[in-house]
């Protein structure tokens, strides 16, 4: 990997930050029984754009919490055995975000596990005003391209904020996570 820093791009990243800190918006992070298409969300982080916490909710999934996933995120089964399942968290959820602009530093996946969770339980995709990827900003903002030159390297949510000289919290806690990718866009935003 070579640095390349294209400077149109990078300025257009701390537009990106300052004009969403401009206005309301939430921050998401989820954490999940794994990766594949059958795999559900077993927490949810959401922050406001001043960091306060508007959820942090454990989730009782339908499957097993396979065992690579408890390795990175912490969560057991018997952690969430208590816990409510999707369906219980649905309805805030969706009232929560409902019309709200979100962000999360991994969006695709994010988003796709919201779905694929709520599809498990036949329920409606959550509805949101506006998504957004921190991830793919912080790319252009960082400006690393990868080796075929063509697009700019992803960095992992803890990478990056070390690299800005962040604190890092309990890395894959969903709430630190989503507390984490709003301290970055507060950096980026900050950047000149």
């Amino acid at each position: 990997m070579t640095r390349h820093y294209h400077p149109a791009h990078r300025r257009q990243s701390i537009q990106w930050a300052r004009n969403l800190l401009a206005h309301s918006f939430f921050v998401l992070d989820t954490e999940t029984t794994g990766l594949s298409n059958a795999d559900e969300i077993v927490q949810i982080g959401i922050v406001d754009r001043e960091g306060l916490v508007v959820m942090n909710q454990t989730i009782k999934p339908t499957i097993p919490i396979g065992r690579g996933a408890t390795a990175i995120h912490g969560i057991s089964d018997r952690d969430v055995a208590d816990a409510p399942d999707f369906t219980r968290v649905y309805i805030q959820l969706s009232a929560l975000l409902a019309g709200q602009v979100v962000v999360a530093y991994n969006m695709d996946f994010d988003w796709r596990m919201l779905q694929q969770t709520a599809a498990r339980y036949r329920l409606p995709d959550v509805r949101i005003g506006k998504r957004d990827c921190a991830m793919r900003q912080y790319a252009r903002f960082k400006g690393v391209r990868k080796d075929s030159g063509r697009n700019y390297v992803w960095h992992k949510l803890s990478a990056a904020a070390r690299q800005e000289g962040l604190a890092i919290s309990r890395a894959h806690d969903a709430l630190d996570d989503a507390r984490m990718t709003l301290a970055l866009i507060r950096r980026m935003a900050e950047a000149g």
